[in-house]
């Protein structure tokens, strides 16, 4: 289940990212688009959750067409002030609005999460999306360290080991542990279209708010199949894991897609291990 690629992005890819104030990168040979509101500064249970994972904003394009379409996808958190304005803005410009949902419980903001798809050139796609980013606020909402140290030398250790269990791609940065993986097992195809863009096939596993106890905010998200739901639930709550969500993100997908997110305030290697645990019940066989 390779995640990331040392493929540097096209032209075309940088200016995606560039209109969409965002870092290009390339993951499974698709053009990915990300950045963190920053503004935007929650806790979950009650600690920091800065990273990616609580503030993300995410944009994809596949293989073009050969009249320069291909099948783009866009992921939000939003405020619930914002979530009206922006559906608006992405219907005005033809944009289809998947899913709006939570993706956590306890969380202050209440933070929403929007989802949407287009076949359409990707530049024009970037430029739409780009318009409707205007309606949400740059001012700062939330914000607390809550005694944890971004800079935890421990923190950093623990974060390799974290990554040797759940394996794919270790990232850490401000006290911020992150592995991400995608599940190329499952050849999906929305609209009609094959996509294995990251944000169609994303497993995520992180951790940060690392304390001097040995415990952090410790959170997880996959891409599941519909009957691989309820046993992954079971073995998540057999280790206590709080699961805040599970929903579709995307429509006309083939096969049903569906994604689950979870979270606990734990020692990061025990939470791993368990997760770990956990996703030995999803299959590892092809599924079309």
């Amino acid at each position: 289940m390779n995640h990331a690629e040392n493929v540097r992005p096209s032209d075309l890819c940088v200016r995606f990212a560039r209109i969409l104030d965002s870092t290009p990168s390339v993951i499974n040979g698709v053009c990915t688009a990300t950045r963190s509101r920053t503004n935007i500064r929650p806790t979950v249970l009650g600690r920091a959750a800065e990273s990616f994972m609580f503030v993300p904003q995410a944009y994809s394009f596949e293989n073009m067409d050969k009249k320069g379409r291909a099948l783009c996808l866009g992921e939000t958190v939003l405020l619930e002030e914002e979530v009206n304005p922006f559906m608006s803005r992405l219907r005005e410009c033809g944009i289809k609005v998947t899913a709006l949902h939570n993706h956590w419980i306890f969380e202050k903001p209440r933070l929403m999460y929007m989802h949407f798809q287009s076949i359409d050139e990707p530049l024009e796609f970037a430029r739409k999306v780009r318009n409707a980013n205007k309606v949400l606020t740059d001012l700062k909402v939330g914000g607390s360290n809550h005694g944890y140290s971004p800079k935890s030398d421990r923190a950093k250790e623990i974060c390799n080991r974290f990554n040797q269990i759940l394996g794919g791609m270790e990232t850490f940065e401000d006290g911020v542990c992150m592995v991400m993986d995608s599940r190329l097992n499952i050849i999906s195809r929305i609209m009609g279209i094959r996509s294995r863009s990251f944000l169609t096939l994303p497993q995520m596993f992180n951790f940060e708010s690392f304390t001097p106890d040995g415990k952090a905010l410790c959170s997880g998200e996959t891409v599941i199949l519909q009957e691989e739901i309820n046993p992954f639930i079971s073995k998540l709550r057999e280790s206590n894991i709080k699961v805040t969500g599970f929903h579709n993100h995307w429509l006309f997908e083939d096969p049903r897609l569906m994604y689950i997110h979870f979270v606990k305030i734990d020692n990061p290697i025990r939470f791993a291990k368990d997760v770990r645990d956990a996703l030995d019940v999803l299959t590892d066989r092809i599924v079309k």
